[in-house]
């Protein structure tokens, strides 16, 4: 995969990003062993560092990879991973990733987002000049893994973090453990909206609920395909809400695990095809009025290679990845290399267009899948044509593989002035009726009372979708029934 990433200078002094840094991650030495790993690679030296086990006791001669066949081709391609490329993958490694896969992935992040590395001459501590990254990349079990580290690296107890509402819920028990104060900004059919994000920070020292906390130090936000919601910002969206971001001067944590499953242009050519400019690709713009290195970026590979596989990527200003690579030494090391070195032989062997050309497969799948499972919701508890009364309402995704239904429900409880909980309808009664989605309550940050539920197009069999979505308009109209109540027309 050639290189695309620029060697460009600034002289531009940036901000000191340190600031936004937890109390625990500044007080975490680096490794002292794993800080002079790099070194290794020198020519000539002699490493009496690590007690690496020597490859020559691994029993391992080489790993094969057989990969399906290609559209329009009958037979998949070999690949092996061997000889040094091997005993490297199965080594202790540098805690940011195989220095040739993060170089890999440095080079798709410069490509696809249209930003190249620009470098900033900096004093050091020893004041010698250095030439600083605006950003870089560090490696992760998965970008959960990658979101976890960075919650941890950002948030003292008792700190403040904006979160779109409703949020993707694998964040927030790392956000109650670290015993943040988590607060929620209304979403609407893009995403977060600028004006209660905007409002909600102008009044935070005014507001009875937020004056005696501290100021929030980021915003967390899923822009494609939005886990659970299924929404995407527009590219105006995002500039209204970095242009809050930046105002108020806080950092913005961009969860972009479904970027490659975002059906806008699909049919197109896959490197050239219309997509939505990334927050990342955003934050590099207008640099001379403002520094770049707000937008902390997470990818997955789950989505469009493998779950399994948990590989994840990090794409951020040089202060909070070597924050979260202190984080990673001391607690799992390093991302596995074997896994690594799989998906650097296959990035390799496909080379950016052939990458970008699977995303999009992947995504007309998906995109496939959603016409079908939307037009059979829209039969079954849907309006059907005018031909019955409906008992959900969605927005339509662009990306992704969620439905965010809003079900018609009556009030939680006899007298309430409230649109319903769907948690004892679906965890109660649709369980017991024999299909499964998860409340919406999963997903609101403070656990509060919602009538919306989650459904997933991704790996159910698409015979069983209408039998679905009857069962699951069976168990609403037993709510009203059960109520003695009618279910409104």
């Amino acid at each position: 995969m050639p290189s695309t990433s620029a060697a460009s200078t600034s002289q531009q002094k940036l901000p000191d990003y340190t600031r936004f840094l937890s109390a625990i991650v500044k007080l975490r030495p680096d490794s002292p062993i794993r800080a002079l790993f790099p070194a290794e690679a020198i020519p000539g030296m002699l490493s009496l560092l690590a007690g690496k086990p020597n490859a020559s006791t691994f029993p391992f001669e080489s790993v094969s990879l057989q990969l399906k066949p290609a559209p329009g081709s009958s037979q998949g391609e070999k690949l092996v991973i061997q000889g040094e490329d091997l005993n490297s993958a199965l080594q202790y490694g540098n805690t940011s990733g195989i220095p040739r896969f993060n170089k890999t992935l440095v080079d798709i992040q410069s490509s696809v987002h249209r930003r190249p590395i620009v470098y900033s001459t900096q004093t050091n501590a020893a004041g010698e000049e250095i030439k600083v990254p605006d950003w870089a990349i560090s490696l992760g079990v998965g970008s959960q893994d990658l979101l976890s580290k960075t919650l941890e690296c950002l948030l003292n107890p008792g700190d403040s973090v904006l979160v779109e509402d409703p949020v993707y819920a694998g964040v927030l028990p790392c956000m109650v453990s670290l015993q943040a104060n988590v607060v929620p900004v209304a979403s609407d059919d893009q995403g977060v909206t600028p004006q209660r994000l905007r409002q909600i920070l102008s009044q935070w020292s005014t507001d009875p609920a937020t004056s005696s906390k501290p100021f929030p130090k980021c915003l967390y936000t899923t822009p494609t395909g939005a886990n659970p919601s299924g929404t995407s910002a527009s590219e105006e969206r995002k500039r209204q809400i970095l242009s809050v971001v930046r105002e108020f001067d806080i950092l913005l944590l961009e969860d972009d695990a479904y970027f490659y499953l975002n059906f806008q242009g699909l049919g197109e050519d896959a490197v050239t095809r219309t997509r939505q400019k990334s927050y990342f690709h955003l934050d590099a713009e207008d640099t001379s009025k403002h520094a770049s290195g707000r937008v902390l970026r997470f990818d997955s590979f789950s989505k469009i290679l493998s779950g399994g596989m948990r590989l994840g990527f990090m794409t951020a200003h040089p202060t909070f990845i070597s924050a979260v690579d202190k984080t990673t030494s001391s607690s799992n090391l390093q991302t596995p290399g074997l896994t690594q070195a799989v998906v650097l032989s296959i990035l390799e062997h496909w080379g950016l267009h052939g990458f970008l050309q699977h995303c999009d497969r992947v995504a007309t799948f998906y995109k496939e899948r959603r016409d079908v499972f939307e037009g059979t919701a829209q039969r079954i508890i849907g309006t059907n044509g005018g031909k019955q009364t409906a008992i959900a309402k969605w927005v339509t995704p662009t990306a992704g593989m969620f439905l965010w239904l809003k079900l018609r429900l009556p009030p939680s409880t006899e007298g309430a002035d409230d649109e319903g909980d769907s948690y004892p309808v679906i965890f109660e009664k649709a369980k017991k009726a024999g299909v499964l989605a998860v409340p919406g309550v999963a997903f609101m940050a403070g656990g509060k009372t919602t009538c919306y539920v989650r459904t997933s197009f991704s790996i159910v069999d698409e015979a069983d979708f209408e039998e679905a979505f009857r069962r699951l308009r069976g168990v609403v109209e037993q709510a009203w029934t059960e109520r003695g109540l009618s279910l409104p027309a």
